[in-house]
């Protein structure tokens, strides 16, 4: 499976997604124009990745994998597809994978902290809120 590479620009994030070292990073600001054309292929390649690890390994245990959300703004469409991705590997943690959730937030911005705390509460993985 290839990497995903996506640089930002003035309304999408930049996002890597690095199979062979197991990270997935989505960094800037999050409101695309077309959110449904931008995240279509984020979304794809991240459950594809899943299943397939799902088929591939028959015990989790010390898999361990890192999600990195650095972001100065998303809005609310963002949101949704980014509930999505952690979904996915929600079905990694549920099988015994160590899903580590990075969720950087500006100490002043209550909005993209609680943001990540609501996700953390919906999707039932623990995330690490870092203060920039």
């Amino acid at each position: 499976m290839e990497n995903l590479h996506i640089e930002a620009t003035e309304y999408s994030p930049k996002v890597i997604f690095d199979v062979k070292n197991r990270k997935f990073e989505l960094t800037g600001i999050s409101r695309p124009e077309d959110v449904v054309a931008f995240f279509e292929t984020i979304i794809y390649k991240t459950e594809s990745y899943v299943e397939k690890m799902l088929q591939e390994q028959n015990n989790l245990e010390g898999f361990v994998f890192n999600l990195r959300f650095d972001l100065t703004y998303m809005n609310s469409a963002s949101s949704k597809y980014i509930l999505q991705i952690l979904d996915h590997f929600k079905k990694l943690y549920i099988k015994g994978a160590e899903i580590k959730v990075e969720w950087y937030y500006e100490d002043i911005d209550d909005q993209i902290f609680e943001d990540g705390e609501d996700l953390s509460d919906v999707i039932k993985i623990p995330f690490k809120l870092i203060a920039r």
